[in-house]
This record gives C-alpha cells, structure tokens and sequence, in this order.
C-alpha cells in the first residue's frame, strides 16, 4: 500500500466522474496520485488522497476480470488470490482481505473484516464490510470497503485511514463517494 512521497497529484473535481466504467459523484476535490507510481494496481486502477498516500486513500478498482487478482503480481511467491465470477459476498471479502495481507508481505500486517452488509450500486446489487489493518512497522489502519460483481467482472471501491484521526477524518466523503459507484 505504500507509494512514493514525491508525486505529482492531479485535481479530482466535484461533479461526475468516469473511472474506467465505473460513475463516481465526489462532492469534495480529491487528489489523484499518477499512475506510474501506483506500480502495484492493475490496468485503470485509480488511487486518490485527501491528506496524503499514508494518512488516507480510496483505492478504485474499476473492473477485475475472471482469474485476475486485485494487486498486480510481480513474485511468484505471493500468491495473491484470484478473483472469480461465481464467489459469494463473504468470499470476494476473504479474497480482499487475503490480496492485502500478500501485499504487505505476510507477517507484516493483520488484517481482520467485520459487519459485511448489502448495498446497492445503482442497479447493481453488492455489498460493503469495513476492515481493520494493523501494521508492524507503521500507523494502523481502518478501512470501509465497497463491491459488486457485473458481467462477471468485480468492482471495487476501498477506503483507508490511518487511526486513530484519519479515517474518521474522511470517513463520510469517502462512504458517500463509494456509495455513488454505478456502472
């Protein structure tokens, strides 16, 4: 989850916005880290910070095909689960939890998911479940966590704070902005 300090971060505007085939509506100005320093996303992945990549982030996966993991692979040795068309809710929860703890490197961070809920994505049905990461050598973190799956292809919306201020910080905009997610 971490990214380079020294980017250059481009404005995310009020109003509508297209991220890959995903709708967003951001009711506050975001910033927008560069792709090339997002080295671990896949394809059209999108990671956006209100107070910086370490204290807050929301994580936009606009589309992750069958067969294909959350996190770009770069070692065999990860392991990093792949998603599947036919998982059930509780499962694409595992899978996330699981895509972070290989992430990291495992013995590095503990990830624990709670109060996994249904919500809808405009005409999509799916879910959300909130997310607590405690990491060794860093801040901890909290996390609020959107999904859904449409033509077989898995959508995913991921908010992280550091705690104990950050995530509450940003919380609000964050859900509102997850909840707006729509194809």
């Amino acid at each position: 989850m971490l990214v380079s300090a020294c980017v250059n971060f481009s404005a995310v505007s009020p109003g509508a916005v297209q991220v890959g085939e995903l709708q967003l509506d951001p009711s506050m100005t975001w910033n927008a880290a560069p792709n090339l320093n997002s080295a671990y996303t896949n394809r059209d992945t999108q990671i956006w910070t209100q107070d910086g990549l370490l204290l807050n982030r929301i994580i936009i996966v606009p589309g992750i095909d069958d067969g294909e993991t959350i996190f770009r692979q770069f070692d065999s040795s990860q392991a990093l689960p792949a998603f599947e068309a036919d998982m059930l809710a509780h499962e694409i929860e595992e899978l996330v939890e699981s895509s972070i703890v290989k992430s990291f490197g495992e013995g590095q961070v503990s990830v624990q998911t709670e109060n996994l809920r249904p919500n809808r994505f405009g005409a999509s049905k799916g879910f959300m479940f909130d997310m607590l990461i405690a990491v060794s050598d860093g801040p901890n973190y909290r996390g609020l966590i959107g999904a859904f799956v449409d033509s077989d292809r898995l959508y995913l919306l991921m908010y992280f704070g550091a705690e104990p201020y950050y995530f509450d910080k940003r919380r609000e905009e964050a859900e509102s902005l997850i909840k707006s997610a729509r194809l």
